[in-house]
């Protein structure tokens, strides 16, 4: 047992999963009263820093989120005119795009969200903090390049 409580898990997905779930809950309180949470807020991020429509698929490979939890989170994003969607090429294909309120919104919640941010940084330190954004991403393009090799290899037998 660490000094701080919790103990090492051994698992690599255990562990990052109670770091997302503690994060996500972090993030969350703290911009509650802005009308979303860490995980639309993720979403308008995204969108604001694209100036082209993205795909769904794009959005879902950006955030290595599956598409229902994807559509799910999408949904009420679109009922409150922040987000809009409109076919692409390919009929089945879904191109989204930050609308006007979407971006208040977003500026809306941007304080909350950097205090927050800030407050994580303090504790954990600027050098912990660049090498936990630059290992989380390569974490997370590690494990999507292995889950589609092993799509591949199955594919192939």
């Amino acid at each position: 047992m660490r000094a701080d409580g919790l103990p090492d898990l051994v698992c690599a997905c255990a562990s990052l999963r109670r770091a997302a779930r503690a994060m996500t809950r972090l993030y969350d309180r703290a911009l509650g009263g802005t009308g979303v949470g860490a995980a639309q807020f993720t979403l308008l991020q995204v969108l604001a820093r694209n100036e082209q429509p993205l795909t769904q698929r794009a959005l879902a490979e950006i955030l290595a989120m599956d598409s229902t939890t994807l559509t799910r989170t999408l949904a009420p994003l679109a009922r409150q005119d922040f987000v809009q969607s409109r076919p692409g090429a390919d009929r089945r294909e879904r191109l989204w795009t930050l609308r006007p309120a979407g971006k208040r919104q977003l500026q809306r919640a941007l304080p909350r969200w950097e205090r927050v941010q800030q407050r994580v940084r303090s504790r954990i330190g600027v050098q912990h903090w660049e090498a936990l954004i630059e290992e989380t991403t390569r974490v997370a393009t590690a494990a999507r390049m292995r889950a589609l090799d092993g799509l591949r290899a199955e594919k192939d037998q």
